[in-house]
């Protein structure tokens, strides 16, 4: 049972996401959380406080506008006081008109039903080449220095 609340408070993260609700997404994360996205791209980022995390969705947004999520696998584990998810999600959005595919796995973790831990490793190479058609066609931010790092 508290396995499926877990599942239940991811997917309508993700939901959230989809509907570009930053606030109910933002939400479900303790004010001490911790966000890292490896990647040396724009959405590369070890973030912890939720001003950054704003920051950090605002431009994933504005990257990857109109995201779908097929989340293919999901497992839960844990007590609620030291839950762990561990995911492998599709996603879908447009690049320049163009569709765009990719895959992410994301391991969190949450206490109580908040989250104090994401992880995202994305298959970089899919994203570093729609990137960098996003800077050669004028969209700058795209190229832009991981959030969490100074000057970004």
């Amino acid at each position: 049972m508290i396995g499926r609340i877990a599942a239940a408070v991811y997917r309508r993260g993700l939901a959230a996401v989809e509907k570009g609700d930053i606030d109910t997404l933002l939400a479900n994360f303790r004010a001490d959380c911790e966000l890292i996205f490896i990647s040396d791209t724009a959405l590369g980022a070890r973030l912890s406080t939720r001003a950054d995390l704003r920051r950090w969705f605002e431009r994933f947004g504005r990257l990857l506008p109109h995201p779908r999520f097929e989340v293919r696998r999901l497992v839960v584990g844990g007590p609620p006081w030291n839950q762990r998810l561990a995911a492998h999600v599709i996603i879908r959005s447009t690049v320049l008109g163009e569709p765009y595919q990719n895959q992410f796995a994301q391991f969190l973790t949450m206490r109580w039903g908040k989250v104090v831990e994401d992880l995202i490793l994305e298959d970089t190479l899919t994203w570093q080449r729609a990137s960098r058609r996003l800077v050669e066609a004028g969209h700058h931010e795209a190229g832009a220095q991981r959030l969490g790092e100074p000057g970004a």
